[in-house]
């Protein structure tokens, strides 16, 4: 009889029989020699008698005869090999994140989640911010690497953090439940006292662009709250970082247009009041952006939320606020702007002006404000257009 030693290594375990393990039944007893090493492997070897290759090579062709003799039984009944009834055997591997050889800009990939889209399996415009947001903390992080707090913070000034003053988001069309998608980001200086940065968003396969943003940056300090200049030396060395040719991804003609002030006179809608929870707080310690556009869009009339899609949207962050605050959201329609992202409808009709119907969409305007005993203070205003489903 065999006399077989077990050790670590090969994919069987101690601790099932032999019959467990695929092996003909039998007794296999352990040496317990005194003084012998160990033998390096998890599987059945032997204590120095080489039957035992051929006993592992009987039972591994045994076993490939039954999975053969199944998979001619499977075909028999028509049923077809385990190979023939899954849609995909293998999905696209992610590519590492990582900065162009340049180093002047980032890039990652991101397969869209079950629960970053609505009923329609398409993703939605605060799940396009959330990701944004997300890969320029990234970038961020790899610039100078992770800190302990705050949102991607410089570890030499850690009184500082960046916040986003302004966000512009135009997109042709939405990525669906599945899609991989590329997103590339860089920046670039804007005036002494903020950065710019922008972003493209790609399908990972195909290279379709599905939309692009910008936005406004600039450094408060963390104790105070207040605007705080970037010291010069640390601006110089982002400078060094970025594109010395303007990149930008919205002309900078389309960008920072004033929003108007709310017409009180106009036809108003409002929606349900908020209050910001302590889960919506995020690691600069108040409400985070996007949940502020998560709000707005709540104040929307179903009639245009059901039939449209957001194209794009303009948002100025006046203030912050806290958990527990209570928000109210308001919104009025701005009649029919013309959009360079909506696509041009040969047989589409005019709208008397010479105007191609498909090129105006309904714009709206929002604004959340914060209200308390003192009064109520304007925290957050946007501007939305939106496509009808199909266009």
């Amino acid at each position: 009889m065999q006399q077989v030693t077990w050790s670590a290594g090969c994919g069987t375990s101690p601790g099932l029989s032999s019959v467990q393990q695929g092996f003909p039944r039998q007794r296999i007893r352990t040496s317990r020699r005194q003084g012998r090493r160990p033998l390096p492997s998890l599987c059945p070897t032997l204590s120095y008698e080489e039957p035992s290759v051929e006993f592992v090579c009987r039972a591994s062709q045994q076993a490939a005869a039954v999975q053969q003799d199944e998979g001619q039984q499977q075909e028999g009944n028509g049923r077809g090999t385990t190979q023939e009834l899954v849609s995909i055997v293998q999905f696209h591997p992610l590519q590492p994140a990582q900065f162009s050889e340049d180093r002047l800009s980032f890039s990652e990939q991101h397969r869209i989640r079950g629960y970053e889209v609505d009923a329609n399996q398409r993703t939605t415009i605060v799940t396009i911010a959330d990701l944004l947001q997300e890969i320029a903390g990234n970038h961020a992080v790899g610039m100078w690497g992770r800190t302990d707090t705050g949102f991607a913070n410089l570890p030499s000034v850690k009184d500082l953090i960046f916040v986003m003053s302004r966000l512009q988001i135009k997109m042709h069309q939405y990525p669906r439940w599945g899609d991989m998608v590329t997103v590339e980001t860089y920046f670039s200086a804007d005036g002494r006292l903020a950065a710019r940065r922008d972003w493209r968003i790609r399908n990972a396969l195909t290279g379709e662009e599905y939309g692009s943003a910008t936005s406004t940056w600039v450094t408060i300090n963390a104790a105070t709250r207040k605007l705080t200049r970037l010291p010069e030396d640390l601006r110089n060395f982002f400078l060094r970082l970025s594109p010395q040719q303007p990149r930008h991804a919205i002309h900078p003609e389309e960008t920072k247009k004033k929003l108007p002030d709310i017409d009180e006179q106009k036809q108003q809608y409002e929606g349900p009041k908020q209050i910001a929870r302590r889960s919506d707080v995020d690691m600069n310690g108040h409400i985070n952006n996007v949940t502020y556009l998560a709000w707005a869009l709540e104040t929307m009339p179903n009639d245009i939320y059901e039939s449209h899609r957001v194209c794009e949207v303009e948002i100025d962050f006046k203030a912050e606020c806290q958990a527990g605050n209570i928000i109210e959201s308001l919104c009025h329609p701005l009649g029919l702007e013309s959009s360079t992202s909506a696509a041009s409808s040969s047989n589409g009709s005019s709208n008397g002006n010479g105007t191609n119907a498909a090129d105006t969409l309904p714009t709206f305007l929002h604004s959340l404000r914060r209200c308390d005993d003192s009064g109520c203070y304007e925290l957050v205003r946007c501007r939305t257009k939106w496509r009808p489903v199909g266009v």
